[in-house]
């Protein structure tokens, strides 16, 4: 079966909203890198009736994906591989997603990690529902909850097995999110998988950072 990873590069600011040309900075910066390789598949994730409403903001909660990168651009970002002296032509991304709006998003726990809700985000002491379809990309999150313009953000505790400790990238998490620009390497493990799960193309984090205008946490998910 194989051991899979993925890098999460993650606005770490509860207070972040999207604005109108969000999406276009990031596939900007994806394009420079060469890691957009045609145009993105487009799902909507939120509900027609809520996105329709004056108050969810610039725009709808979207997750656009490329898929199979390969080549030097992927060995450019990820670094050295795992499996020693591989061809840069060899290496391969399966899979490039963003995700932006309103809506907060809890990260998904992988192994070693337990991103615990502790408390939903509330409005005037109600605490706000949960979408049901919280599926609709997978396990790229977990539980998501509509925006609601005052409410309170979400509560996240989040455990870390002893395992886990060496590849913490982060010395604070929030736990959730409302952008996230997911890398899914597939069986293709950078070398840095084994040690700190930061991606060594600093240039690039700091150029989703600044695409997406908010501060960026990585978490890597071994799977």
């Amino acid at each position: 079966m194989g051991i899979g990873y993925r890098h999460f590069l993650a606005v770490d600011d509860p207070a972040w909203r999207p604005q109108a040309d969000t999406i276009d900075r990031v596939e900007a910066v994806l394009r420079a890198w060469s890691l957009a390789n045609g145009p993105a598949t487009v799902v909507e994730l939120s509900p027609k009736a809520q996105a329709a409403l004056p108050e969810t903001g610039s725009m709808p909660d979207l997750a656009l994906s490329w898929r199979d990168m390969e080549g030097p651009a992927v060995a450019a970002l990820a670094g050295a591989s795992a499996y020693g002296d591989i061809d840069p032509a060899e290496r391969y991304l399966m899979e490039i997603t963003l995700i932006a709006g309103n809506d907060y998003r809890v990260q998904w726990s992988p192994d070693g990690f337990y991103f615990k809700l502790v408390a939903p985000p509330r409005l005037d002491g109600v605490p706000v529902r949960a979408h049901e379809d919280n599926d609709a990309k997978g396990t790229l999150y977990a539980e998501s909850f509509p925006f609601k313009e005052g409410a309170s953000a979400p509560v996240v505790q989040i455990q870390v097995e002893d395992h886990a400790k060496p590849h913490l990238a982060w010395e604070t998490c929030s736990g959730f999110w409302r952008a996230a620009l997911v890398l899914d390497f597939g069986k293709d493990l950078p070398a840095f998988t084994e040690s700190v799960h930061c991606l060594p193309a600093r240039d690039f984090v700091a150029a989703v950072g600044e695409a997406l205008r908010g501060p960026i946490v990585e978490i890597g998910e071994l799977y």
